[in-house]
């Protein structure tokens, strides 16, 4: 099911992203050219796939799919800055900067944050305790104890010597897969009844090794992918001197190591009773990356 929720969710964010402005229209035209025309849509997917797992209906959980995609189409703008990581292109085609400036970009990011957050709490089919909760779930793991928190720190590190792999992991646990573990949090209060009690603790535990097993592989394909295949130069890590997964493991040893956190990920799954949902597809999409 994995292309139906990325449709639908490309199909919903085409509808709500602003395409007029009575102050800015170069605004609303960067945050639509940030957001549409690329992206796996793996940190919605797993929103629907979530909440398509445990109520078999996803209509409910597009909007906060959206936010999530929205979140971080924020981060990779920012990410993208000369003052960041200086990258001139992403998913395909110009970084937003190179496009409207790095000043309208930075913009762009702030303008998608709050749009994100206002897409969970504008849903009218959610009641006002999920939004809250929808919406706190993204925003902490969007701020400074999460994504933003891991950015910090991956600054603050590079060209440090004396790290350890579990330097790395907490880095990464914070950077990556903060959004995915409330990916799949968000899908969860949605998603989840009375009438189905499912493990909130197993559930995080499959995002969180899925998180890192998807950043084990983005660290694997900067070093032996293609600018086709990632929608970004090669190599982009080791120019920033960047400490990745594959300087610790090699690059073999890194392809090892993202398979045994699908492994882990999946039993967590299996051990819910949903090893042949959507959320196992969608896991399996992360790693077949390298195939």
């Amino acid at each position: 099911m994995l292309g139906e929720f990325v449709q639908a969710i490309e199909n919903r964010l085409t509808a709500v992203l602003p395409s007029k402005s009575n102050y800015s229209q170069s605004l609303v035209e960067g945050m639509r050219y940030a957001v549409l025309g690329g992206g796996k849509r793996l940190r919605g997917s797993l929103v629907c796939a979530t909440a398509y797992t445990l109520r078999n209906s996803y209509e409910e959980a597009i909007d906060s799919a959206c936010a999530i995609e929205c979140m971080h189409a924020y981060s990779l703008v920012h990410d993208d800055l000369p003052v960041m990581d200086d990258a001139d292109m992403r998913r395909g085609k110009p970084s937003c900067h190179m496009v409207f400036g790095p000043a309208m970009a930075t913009l762009i990011g702030d303008a998608l944050q709050p749009f994100a957050l206002n897409l969970i709490l504008n849903c009218e089919s959610l009641s006002a305790e999920k939004k809250v909760a929808v919406t706190r779930t993204l925003a902490t793991a969007a701020g400074y104890t999460g994504m933003v928190g891991g950015q910090a720190r991956d600054i603050e590190i590079s060209g440090e010597s004396k790290l350890k792999l579990a330097d790395i992991r907490e880095l990464h646990q914070a950077k990556t897969g903060a959004l995915f573990v409330a990916a799949v949090e968000m899908g969860r209060l949605i998603g989840d009844s009375t009438e189905r009690e499912c493990s909130a603790d197993g559930l995080r535990r499959f995002a969180a090794h899925l998180g890192e097993a998807f950043q084990a592989v983005d660290d694997w394909l900067d070093c032996v992918g293609s600018t086709a295949e990632m929608g970004k130069p090669r190599g982009q890590d080791a120019n920033l001197a960047k400490e990745t997964f594959p300087a610790f493991l090699g690059e073999e040893g890194t392809k090892a190591y993202a398979e045994k956190l699908l492994a882990s990920a999946m039993d967590e799954l299996d051990a819910l009773g949903f090893g042949r949902s959507p959320l196992a597809e969608i896991a399996g999409q992360c790693i077949h990356r390298m195939s």
